[in-house]
């Protein structure tokens, strides 16, 4: 009995390996499903998936059936088309096994994206929404309540908020890091949408570029907010929908405009004449799409020296230089006193940041947008960006895992990038592997008329003490050459 089970099971499984429908069906059917990893196109494949699948279970059913009842039928197939059969479906399986692989590694496809959701992404429920009750402090408090941030926080990016009228918060989103009560560093990219869910929602372990710069502290945001007499702010606009935005600590130069000094009870304090620059971290509140009519109230917290007016005297020699230290950063870029450049974070999805490319020809009290997404795509974050005059620039990136980056270059003052190659550098190991560490290029610059740019390692990098390579250019950044290896300082 059991010889006669056995000998049915093979010969059911030899009639399904050459059966040429069968094979067709099975071949539909991976190419669907690598269509389906890699696309994520659910409505345009799930169909024709279960189709295939009831097709392949039907054909699977009505052999075993026909085999059962005549046990002569499937052993008439030459092995020479067993063979050949055989090797179809193991090359379809291989090839699409490869394909569905790629989709679900580097970011190279939908499944990839759906992975690092499964992995990263959580929900938090939303209870504190009402920015004139909770200020901000309760989108953290909310957020403590499931996951414990760490207690110093740091923004990667800006904080950006939307809110009615009635208070009801109905937007925000940020990216904070800080390191735990165990040294290790945590990230947190925040997001919500009123019309997408009632939840935040977090993304976990993200690259936040940290540098632990103390002009992103978050600390400044919830203390400045909590002052605020939001809902008193708001009532002389009359309008249904409200903004909040924060920087970090931001220099105004001597314009005082919009600009309302508070302190921790919320009343307004009246300095005397500026005589100094005026940095602060400053929360803004203003009328989405009309800042330019109704100009933003820009609160500064008086009350730890060091949040609000600098005690600097200005300086009648003051260089460029100076003035440039005090405004460049990863994202903005003064090539004069007048002319500047700005990447604006725009949206975020699936752990992806997308920015646009604003200029400015007047100090940065009005800014223009001169290209709506200068990285063409979405980026982990910003890693630098400058220009050389106002044609030639660069901007880099940062990709979502961290690992590695890309630098892009303009020759048309901002209007268009592209993508900048460089062969990257092998080094041999003591094990006689070849590698390429050198993967995350800084900002180019010029000297004695050649173009000089440093490529480091990446947020994986530890060979050789976290070494960078040196490459240069002689054609104005378009191709570069590596030189030496430079060890960090």
């Amino acid at each position: 009995m059991i010889f006669i089970f056995r000998k049915n099971i093979k010969t059911i499984l030899r009639s399904l390996l050459t059966n040429p429908i069968l094979i067709i069906g099975y071949w539909i059917f991976c190419y669907e499903l690598a269509s389906l990893c890699r696309y994520g196109r659910i409505n345009n494949n799930i169909y024709i998936l279960l189709l295939c699948i009831v097709f392949l279970i039907s054909i699977i059913a009505f052999t075993t059936i026909r085999i059962i009842k005549d046990r002569e039928y499937g052993s008439k197939k030459s092995n020479t088309w067993q063979y050949i059969s055989i090797i179809i479906i193991l090359a379809i399986t291989l090839f699409y096994g490869v394909e569905i692989y790629k989709s679900a590694t580097n970011y190279g496809g939908k499944l990839a994206w759906t992975i690092e959701r499964l992995k990263n992404e959580r929900s938090v429920k939303f209870e504190h929404n009402n920015i004139y009750e909770y200020g901000v402090e309760g989108i953290f408090e909310d957020i403590n309540k499931e996951y414990t941030l760490p207690k110093k926080l740091y923004m990667a990016s800006d904080f950006k908020l939307t809110f009615n009228s009635d208070g009801t918060i109905t937007s925000f989103d940020t990216f904070v890091y800080g390191k735990n009560t165990d040294g290790k560093e945590e990230s947190y990219l925040i997001t919500y949408d009123k019309n997408k869910s009632q939840d935040i929602t977090l993304w976990l372990n993200g690259y936040a570029g940290s540098d632990y710069d103390d002009d992103k502290l978050v600390e400044p945001l919830i203390k400045t907010v909590n002052a605020i007499p939001v809902q008193q702010t708001v009532s002389k606009w009359n309008e249904s929908k409200y903004g909040l935005v924060y920087y970090g600590k931001r220099n105004w130069g001597y314009n005082t405009e919009g600009i309302i000094n508070i302190n921790e009870e919320g009343k307004e304090v009246h300095l005397e004449e500026a005589t100094s620059e005026i940095i602060g971290y400053t929360v803004s509140i203003f009328v989405p799409g009309k800042e330019k009519e109704m100009i933003p109230a820009r609160y500064n917290l008086i009350g730890d020296p060091s949040w609000s007016k600098s005690n600097t005297t200005p300086n009648q020699d003051s260089s460029k230089e100076k003035q440039q230290e005090l405004t460049n950063n990863n994202e903005q870029f003064f090539l004069s006193k007048e002319v500047g450049y700005q990447l604006n974070f725009t949206d975020k999805a699936l752990g992806s940041t997308f920015y646009s490319l604003s200029k400015t020809v007047d100090g940065g009290e009005t800014w223009e947008v001169i290209n709506e997404d200068p990285f063409i795509g979405g980026i982990g974050s910003v890693s630098g960006i400058t220009f050389i005059n106002d044609k030639l620039g660069f901007i880099g990136a940062i990709r979502p895992s961290g690992t590695n980056g890309e630098l892009y270059r303009t020759d048309d003052g901002g209007i268009s990038f592209k993508k900048v190659n460089y062969t990257p550098h092998e080094v041999k190991l003591n094990s006689g592997q070849s590698i390429s560490p050198f993967d995350s290029p800084g900002m180019p610059y010029e000297k004695d008329g050649v173009f000089n740019m440093l490529v480091g390692q990446g947020s994986d990098g530890d060979y050789n003490g976290n070494s960078s390579a040196l490459y240069q250019s002689k054609d104005n950044g378009e191709t570069w050459e590596y030189v030496k290896e430079v060890k960090s300082s």
